[in-house]
């Protein structure tokens, strides 16, 4: 009986079980779709928070020194809703950057990284002498320059200001959805998520989601006693974390943020509607703009948790569901949204000590099963 498993499995069953066991051993997986976007306070006087030059953080690494990147180095993590709008621009604009894994699994409260960071977040970019945190930023930043003949802009300055204004006014309204939110909700509450779930959100993740969010205040509460210079700031973001979750427990709330967010797809589904004839039309301009970047981004994460149907699918919202087909055939998309083969191919890559040992395991279950058949035969 305790080799029947390997003895009546086939290799296509333990081929699909394999991935999904040690998915469940990867802990960054926990935090790292709901990670919640960096921010710098506009209110409080200089950008000082914002902004540190190479020096204050080139010794900081966590080998525990860093030499100094030539080019675009970015902090991030693929599945973070944040870090993947920036990662689209950076595609979008042709620029070539390099990139950091940061595993949000506690690595964003590593002391080295806390030194590029304060508050413990991704995406951050590093240019040279300037580090710049939060994805709003970030991309701001590399409008303001890198916008020439080789970098395509992301707010065109030829089609007059109307159209600037525009792009503004969807980029805002846009971005007050936070897709993090929706994730957790969506979680909490699956009866309103009735979609397919996507990677990385399948049924043992999903689980595992719950878990960690649960545990987020918990988690950060220690990591403040293990970092007394970032205690008070991680102490808030416990506090925050908390009433957070107690929120995202009432359905109630959930439902409202919801109505919101269809607020927006109306608006989003109207302006599409203007220009239904035109083939090569985005959502404010003939140009894909940081508008484009932002929905992209919500459109994916809807997708991926399950909620296309109660925002757009089935005719609801037509002109929204074309956009979302249409814009997953840019190059753009395909090389900043990681497929289900990347994820697979995490999993291996981060817990290959353990997929040596369950293949030496699996390889002895099959050796010695073998051999209790043989013996069965002979003895008959």
């Amino acid at each position: 009986m305790r080799f029947g498993f390997f003895l009546g499995a086939s290799l296509e069953k333990i081929t699909r079980t394999l991935p999904l066991i040690l998915l469940l051993r990867q802990p960054d997986f926990s935090v790292s779709c709901s990670n919640k976007q960096a921010y710098c306070d506009r209110d409080k006087g200089s950008e000082e928070n914002c902004w540190k030059t190479h020096s204050q953080v080139a010794e900081y690494s966590t080998a525990g020194e860093m030499a100094a990147p030539k080019g675009l180095l970015l902090y991030y993590n693929e599945y973070s809703f944040y870090s993947q709008k920036v990662v689209l621009a950076l595609h979008e604009k042709k620029l070539p950057f390099e990139t950091h894994d940061i595993d949000l699994n506690g690595e964003q409260y590593k002391p080295w990284f806390l030194q590029i960071n304060p508050r413990g977040e991704v995406p951050v970019l590093q240019d040279s002498g300037k580090i710049i945190p939060d994805s709003a930023r970030i991309i701001d930043y590399l409008e303001d320059n890198f916008s020439n003949g080789h970098s395509p802009r992301l707010i065109p300055m030829d089609q007059g200001g109307e159209v600037r204004q525009k792009i503004t006014y969807f980029r805002g309204i846009i971005d007050k959805i936070n897709g993090n939110v929706l994730t957790i909700g969506s979680l909490l509450h699956p009866e309103l998520a009735t979609g397919s779930k996507k990677v990385p959100f399948i049924g043992p993740v999903r689980k595992q989601l719950v878990n960690a969010d649960k545990d987020s205040a918990k988690n950060l509460r220690k990591y403040a006693e293990d970092n007394p210079g970032a205690r008070e700031m991680l102490l808030e973001k416990a506090e925050n974390q908390e009433k957070k979750h107690e929120k995202m427990l009432n359905k109630e709330e959930f439902v409202a943020i919801l109505k919101e967010a269809d607020k927006l797809f109306d608006e989003v589904e109207a302006q599409l509607a203007q220009h239904a004839d035109k083939t090569n039309w985005w959502l404010c301009t003939d140009e894909f703009t940081v508008a484009d970047v932002s929905l992209t981004i919500l459109l994916v994460r809807v997708n991926q948790i399950g909620m296309e149907p109660y925002f757009w699918t089935n005719g609801k919202r037509p002109h929204v569901e074309q956009y979302f087909m249409r814009v997953q055939e840019r190059d753009s998309y395909k090389k900043t949204i990681p497929t289900a083969f990347s994820l697979v191919k995490t999993v291996f890559k981060t817990q290959m000590p353990l997929i040596i040992g369950v293949s030496i395991a699996v390889a002895i279950a099959l050796i010695v099963g073998g051999w209790f058949i043989v013996k069965k035969i002979i003895h008959k």
